[in-house]
């Protein structure tokens, strides 16, 4: 008996539109409402978010392996270095916001401090992961960033944020489109 030669379905194929648009979007929208409830997260519990942020710092890991995957199926990027440099780039983030913890516990910091030093180390690292992976993660940068500044300004900063994230998705999805239609194009 013959085995039919199967084609390949576009929830698998690392070209297909799934793979370029709905799940680099659905993960960067659900890193956008995690970074989002560890924003208001931290502004209610201040430094009490620690434990927020460090495991937040996995769940980015992986999401950069997850949208970096189909580069990799399609011979664009060497997997083992990439997942390497992904490895130590969150290691270092896990140990710098450990380190504030003990600067904090020790009295060096105070704690009203910490918490907008967490979300400050979140938003450089993953605008630094946006430079080798691509531009979600810095506009994710970006939006942690500005979260972190208009809590620390604004009362009502959550009907800030709540557009700003919405411009972000929409712009990711034109963005994400258009890549898609050039590179299926050529």
């Amino acid at each position: 008996m013959k085995n039919p030669q199967k084609t390949p379905s576009i929830f698998r194929h690392p070209n297909g539109w799934f793979h370029r648009i709905v799940l680099s979007e659905a993960v960067l929208g659900i890193l956008l409402v995690l970074s989002f409830i560890g924003v208001a997260y931290t502004d209610v519990a201040g430094v009490h978010s620690l434990n927020f942020w460090l495991w937040m710092i996995p769940v980015f890991a992986f999401a950069a392996i997850v949208l970096e995957w189909s580069r990799y199926v399609r011979g664009e990027i060497d997997g083992f270095h990439f997942i390497r440099q992904q490895l130590l780039h969150w290691t270092a983030v896990f140990i710098a916001i450990k380190l504030v913890f003990i600067l904090l516990h020790i009295g060096r910091l105070p704690s009203n401090a910490a918490s907008y030093i967490l979300m400050t180390i979140m938003s450089l690292s993953t605008f630094l992961a946006g430079i080798y992976i691509g531009w979600r993660f810095i506009l994710l940068g970006i939006f942690i960033a500005l979260a972190t500044v208009f809590a620390a300004y604004l009362e009502a900063y959550v009907w800030v944020l709540i557009p700003i994230a919405i411009a972000i998705i929409v712009a990711g999805l034109y963005i994400a489109w258009r890549e898609f239609k050039t590179k299926s194009t050529s």
